[in-house]
């Protein structure tokens, strides 16, 4: 996985044409825990519109794409579980990442299923070639007359989602997952929390607004738009500001790593780790590696974000457990562009003991010596410092191991990078 320059995204503000509705209605859907009031902060509605807009989204276009309706509580449920998850380390959602993938799999093979049933043949495709607004017309006709499977009835109750759960809700719940992080992200872009209880109204109001088109939201359309607008202009300026100082964090960890690199090998990268390079402690209050001197070390490079990293985290953990009697230190460091709390998730998921050293490469030091940019990372390091850097073999590694804790160093001669040849 590419640890790609993290820019800081254009927060999309289009909304839901929903018609001139009054402000500050009155209306309520069912279970919502607020209402927009003339004392509800900007923020607050901000987190109301983003729940209609992106409620109003998955409402209207996933019952067309799956052939099944979205079960609001579910989905609701979803959002305030990921919520308190990005917010508390100790809580888990109700279902687990296989099984969230297994569903999400299932209903993948059910779109595309929707979508070679409204897929247009070739008669009518030659009969449209000249009319492309016309055949967008057409599929969208065929679209809305294929049979939508209703959800369970919502009533604003908090659900219960097990492996037993209907294949629907599980779903549901995960676009609820799936729409709370867009929201996270948006919150952590302009940097301010957003009220999930004003996400959850907006969303159970686009969802009324959908169903019943007499229903009005608790802002009026001028004023939703009015308000993107607004929060668009902030986020334009955070994007300039977060760009600059991506920057400036870049160049200083260029500088710093070139303080520390010493003699190189012959692909440029360092002969030794320098154990001075600056990290964050993560299972340990430590600022630098040099507590790690002297000692054999097996060292995994690593994103909370990366699925393989997540895949393999476990084996980091067999390896690490199997042979730290015999003398063997393993430290996990994290990429710079993570956070405390993704890497508290990360480790907690991974099952990561004691055994399992954990640092945080904030400055980037790391990164930028010993790496190319693309996660995950594995390094077996003699207790002189230098190393040895690997694929994805673990049977190699484990090899490798085993012979360095009977004392036989790793050794590692990389090419030098081959040179372009010269245009003719």
């Amino acid at each position: 996985m590419k640890l790609k320059t993290i820019a800081l995204g254009t927060v999309t503000l289009a909304l839901l044409a929903c018609g001139g509705d009054s402000p500050l209605s009155k209306k309520d859907s069912k279970g919502s825990k607020v209402t927009v009031t003339e004392q509800t902060t900007e923020d607050e509605r901000f987190a109301y519109m983003l729940g209609v807009q992106l409620g109003g989204q998955n409402v209207t276009l996933i019952p067309r794409q799956v052939g099944e309706e979205i079960y609001e509580d579910a989905l609701i449920q979803g959002v305030y579980d990921n919520g308190k998850a990005a917010k508390d380390t100790s809580f888990d959602v109700q279902l687990t990442g296989d099984t969230l993938r297994a569903v999400s799999g299932r209903y993948t093979i059910k779109a595309r299923q929707m979508a070679d049933r409204v897929r247009p043949d070739s008669a009518t495709r030659e009969r449209f070639k000249d009319d492309p607004a016309g055949m967008r017309a057409y599929v969208d006709s065929v679209g809305r007359a294929q049979k939508v499977t209703p959800a369970t009835p919502s009533n604003g109750s908090s659900v219960v989602i097990n492996d037993s759960s209907s294949d629907n809700t599980k779903f549901s719940y995960l676009v609820g997952l799936q729409l709370s992080n867009q929201v996270l992200n948006i919150g952590g872009q302009l940097e301010i929390t957003l009220n999930e209880d004003y996400v959850v109204a907006g969303i159970r109001d686009a969802a009324a607004k959908i169903k019943d088109s007499t229903f009005a939201l608790q802002m009026s359309q001028d004023s939703l738009s009015a308000l993107g607008l607004r929060y668009q202009e902030k986020s334009n300026a955070k994007q300039q500001e977060f760009m600059k100082k991506q920057q400036e964090a870049m160049e200083k960890a260029k500088a710093q790593a070139n303080e520390l690199r010493g003699d190189t090998l012959a692909n440029g990268m360092p002969q030794k780790m320098n154990l001075k390079v600056k990290v964050t402690g993560i299972t340990s209050q430590i600022e630098n590696l040099e507590s790690f001197k002297d000692k054999s070390m097996l060292v995994f490079y690593f994103s909370s974000t990366c699925g393989h990293c997540a895949n393999t985290a476990p084996k980091i953990l067999e390896m690490a457990k199997e042979y730290a009697p015999k003398g063997l230190t393993t430290l996990a460091v994290a990429s710079g562009g993570n956070t405390k709390v993704g890497l508290l998730k990360f480790k907690d998921n991974a099952k990561w003991d004691e055994t399992v050293n954990v640092v945080w490469d904030e400055t980037r030091a790391f990164g930028e010596l010993y790496s190319d940019g693309y996660v995950p990372k594995i390094y077996l390091v003699n207790p002189d410092g230098t190393y040895k850097l690997y694929g994805g073999d673990l049977d190699e590694v484990k090899k490798d191991i085993e012979a360095l804790l009977k004392g036989t160093f790793v050794k590692w001669n990389p090419e030098a990078p081959k040179k372009e040849e010269a245009k003719k």
